[in-house]
């Protein structure tokens, strides 16, 4: 007998942003493909001593809480062309804030279907790099990564 797995589908997450950190209003970023939602590590303290006998390094939990960039990657388009509503965020959105420092809000809905359907992750952060690839065989793409700042809050409802 099977087992079936009630998984997630990443089709359909949609990466939000606000200029005023996540306490402003949210739109959506045109023409996302390819986006890693960022990974949070615990800190340790190191405890090994010269009596450690195993040759291991030795820890405890402990410190600060790290969390890696959110990785994304969008197709070059415009708003207009990809999106029915004019308010969504653009590459060149995300170019010059990262240009400005602004301090901008995320906000990342999981898609797909499952009884989990609404899968929300969102916090403050900075635009710290931006790209664009032009490869002669593909479609151009643009390249950008946010550094969360704070506390991120994480959310699931289920049906």
């Amino acid at each position: 007998m099977s087992v079936l797995l009630n998984a997630q589908s990443g089709f359909g997450t949609v990466l939000s942003m606000a200029t005023n950190g996540s306490s402003g209003t949210f739109s959506a970023v045109a023409g996302i493909i390819d986006l890693n939602p960022p990974k949070k590590t615990l800190g340790t303290i190191d405890i090994t001593y010269h009596g450690t006998t195993d040759g291991y390094d030795v820890a405890i939990p402990g410190g600060i809480f790290k969390q890696a960039d959110i990785a994304l990657t969008g197709l070059m388009i415009t708003c207009s062309s990809f999106f029915s509503y004019t308010s969504a965020y653009s590459m060149w959105d995300m170019k010059t804030w990262m240009e400005n420092g602004t301090r901008i809000g995320w906000l990342i809905q999981i898609g797909g279907t499952s009884s989990v359907n609404n899968w929300c992750y969102y916090g403050d952060g900075f635009i710290t790099s931006f790209g664009i690839d032009t490869p002669l065989n593909d479609n151009a793409k643009f390249h950008a990564n946010i550094s969360p700042t704070g506390k991120p809050v994480f959310s699931a409802t289920t049906t």
